[in-house]
């Protein structure tokens, strides 16, 4: 497949996804389902767009601020456990959810990050996010969410190490892939 069509081709593959449901929507109801569909879509479009908006302005201020050798020598491969565990830390302590964190994932991706730092940085944003303990506590309770915590606290540091060990070495190809 020709590099410029598989830049294309997810945007692609969510275009027969809405086709679909479009279809079927027609199916159930009609054409005013299908208008449900899209005005329902279009208002959360809208609703989402200045955290969006935000988000990637985040993302690229990042990017254009830090420079890819600070990238490559404190998150790129060769930086190890230290790399992993900083992307913890910063996964850990990010606000906000994937509106905010997977642009940033990919601005560290551009910059030259390793694949175990990316790893690392969305499993701790998952599992380790700070900013939803207090939710957290208030409606499971203070033992659960520390014993939840604890349980899964090793599980970012050892899924960077595991990536970067096993799949490391592809990372170019990721970037190509994606057109970086």
């Amino acid at each position: 497949m020709p590099s410029s069509l598989k830049k294309y081709q997810i945007h692609f593959l969510l275009f027969i996804v809405i086709l679909i449901l479009s279809v079927l929507a027609y199916i159930q109801s009609g054409w005013d389902l299908v208008g449900d569909g899209f005005i329902q879509g279009f208002t959360i479009l809208f609703r989402e767009l200045p955290l969006l908006t935000a988000a990637f302005l985040t993302a690229g201020f990042l990017q254009a601020l830090v420079k890819k050798e600070f990238i490559t020598q404190w998150l790129g491969a060769d930086a190890g456990i230290k790399g992993i565990l900083l992307a913890c830390l910063g996964g850990g302590l990010i606000p906000g959810g994937p509106y905010a964190y997977y642009p940033i994932a990919s601005a560290l991706l551009k910059s030259g990050a390793g694949l175990g730092v990316l790893i690392a940085f969305v499993s701790a944003k998952n599992l380790w996010g700070i900013s939803r303990l207090p939710l957290e506590i208030a409606i499971l309770g203070t033992t659960i969410t520390i014993r939840r915590f604890l349980i899964t606290f090793l599980i970012p540091p050892l899924m960077g190490i595991f990536a970067e060990k096993m799949f490391g070495r592809r990372i170019n190809n990721i970037r190509e892939n994606i057109g970086l």
